[in-house]
């Protein structure tokens, strides 16, 4: 009698086992946007998008929690890198926290155009950079997803060329934003983000810099009658996932993650075009003078800024190496 519960006791703990291994595994995403954010579909639509794949394809389910409620976009990338979480929409600036070579595609003028960035993103340069993210920070990248696109300059008055921006208060955020604005005779203020509105109706600062999304999200046209489409920076964020759960996945739910991810980021860069061409449209009905830098203007600007980037990077990357790599990525791709 002993004998024969013992061994139900056994079969039945393999069921059991069985059972839990063949659970359907959850991906946690941390979103710092409330839920259908106006203008933002991109973001979290890519996410949306990237969940209806995995569920419609496996038996695998994605919790996307919205608003950062699952903290800040730091805490919530080194939750994902603990396994915490899976994955976190946290974009360059907070990876630049954990790999500092992310920073190189951040320099002022290095691309040409959105789908110059996006081809070395989704090429040899992306992918190894991706590789070492991997290595050195425990997150597999996905993708490499466009965060608004390119950001522009705002201010009290018209920014025409580089001579404009000389004696205006300019918020701008980490040094590889300061160091080129100082470059081009402006005085960099690290004013918090949600300052920003406050600081420009007050005259604290003149001027900032982001993409046309961010501006109207927090209502600059009602402080800041001029955007001038500097296109100086480029920016993105990287679609990641905690790589030892990925890597804990059979090859097929491997394959439903990674299919998924490629349909997602299809998804946020035509969204993040679409939203930016209206965005420029919402800022020109609501007062704001919108001037368009010819060729020679954008490199007016970036004569002066890139140097000053280059410059500051060599000391400030792990690999300086990549910088001229970068470069050449670039120029390949115009």
């Amino acid at each position: 009698m002993k004998s024969i519960l013992k061994s139900a006791l056994v079969a039945s703990a393999f069921v059991l086992a069985g059972a839990n291994f063949s659970a359907a595994q959850e991906i946690k995403v941390g979103l710092s946007l409330a839920q259908n954010a106006s203008g933002f579909d991109f973001v979290n639509g890519m996410y949306e998008t990237f969940k209806a794949e995995v569920e419609a394809n496996s038996d695998m389910t994605v919790d996307l929690v919205y608003a950062g409620a699952l903290g800040a976009p730091n805490e919530r990338l080194n939750q994902m890198r603990r396994g915490v979480i899976q994955m976190t929409d946290a974009a360059d600036g907070n990876y630049a926290t954990i790999h500092r070579d992310v920073q190189i595609l951040n320099m002022p003028y290095l691309f040409s155009s959105e789908k110059a960035a996006w081809t070395v993103f989704d090429g040899p340069f992306g992918q190894a950079l991706a590789e070492d993210v991997r290595k050195k920070t425990g997150i597999r990248v996905l993708g490499w997803w466009e965060s608004g696109g390119f950001k522009h300059f705002s201010a009290t008055r018209p920014i025409k060329g580089p001579e404009d921006m000389k004696g205006l208060k300019v918020r701008v955020l980490g040094p590889l934003a300061t160091i080129p604005v100082e470059a081009l005779g402006a005085s960099p203020a690290p004013i918090a983000f949600s300052e920003l509105y406050t600081s420009l109706k007050t005259g604290v600062v003149d001027g900032q810099d982001n993409s046309v999304s961010v501006f109207n999200l927090v209502k600059l046209y009602e402080v800041q009658p001029n955007l001038t489409l500097t296109g100086h920076t480029y920016a993105f964020g990287p679609l990641g996932i905690n790589d030892a759960f990925f890597a804990g996945l059979d090859e097929a739910k491997q394959k439903v993650i990674t299919d998924a991810a490629t349909k997602a980021i299809a998804f946020n860069r035509a969204k993040s075009r679409e939203v930016e061409a209206a965005a420029i449209s919402f800022a020109k009905d609501h007062g704001v003078t919108i001037v368009e830098l010819d060729a020679s203007a954008k490199e007016a600007f970036r004569d002066i800024m890139q140097p000053a980037a280059i410059a500051w990077l060599k000391d400030n990357v792990d690999t300086p190496e990549l910088i001229d790599q970068a470069i050449a990525a670039a120029k390949a791709a115009e």
